[in-house]
């Protein structure tokens, strides 16, 4: 019976009993500045006969002034098996008074073949981001752009939708046919 009694109490014990942790921080301050990653993908290339290549992009935010001053920095970095090289920070599209800070951009490129003959090409953007506008609230960005083509004839049909905080806000359809 003591036995019995030892391990229940052991076992609410443990049950009971929590692990503290200090939760890791979502931004690094460095001298009153705040820098933020909000985006990462990364993208692993492979074709045949070639080594493997590994793209990454991020989007980093950086608050500086107490909230007063606000950049967006897009890094490229690509690597492979031996050699490392970082392109570039490029500066985010700014507007008269504003700034749009991309979140996150998903680009599909698809191809349709039969017989070893390509018949299309297709190209799928989502993109969101968010315009920071001074003494307004941030206003959420979508992109939506489906593009299918012909590559003998350059025919196309290309759609983009945008919308702002999920209102359809232009919806445009261009079709391009060989002259």
């Amino acid at each position: 019976m003591k036995l019995t009694s030892k391990l229940l109490g052991l076992s609410i014990f443990a049950f009971v009993s929590q692990t503290m942790a200090a939760p890791m921080p979502n931004t690094i301050t460095v001298e009153d500045k705040a820098v933020v990653p909000i985006v990462k993908t990364q993208i692993i290339r492979s074709v045949a006969g070639q080594d493997p290549v590994r793209t990454t992009e991020a989007t980093i935010f950086e608050v500086k002034n107490g909230g007063k001053d606000i950049v967006a920095r897009e890094v490229v970095l690509e690597e492979n098996a031996s050699q490392f090289s970082d392109k570039k920070m490029s500066a985010p599209m700014v507007q008269k008074g504003s700034v749009i800070v991309p979140t996150s951009k998903v680009e599909v490129k698809s191809t349709l073949s039969q017989g070893g003959v390509v018949l299309a090409e297709g190209k799928q953007v989502d993109a969101q981001g968010l315009e920071f506008k001074k003494g307004q609230e941030p206003v959420r960005k979508e992109l939506k752009l489906d593009q299918v083509k012909d590559p003998n004839s350059k025919e196309s049909v290309t759609r983009a939708v945008l919308q702002e905080n999920g209102t359809t806000t232009k919806d445009v359809v261009v079709v391009k046919e060989p002259e």
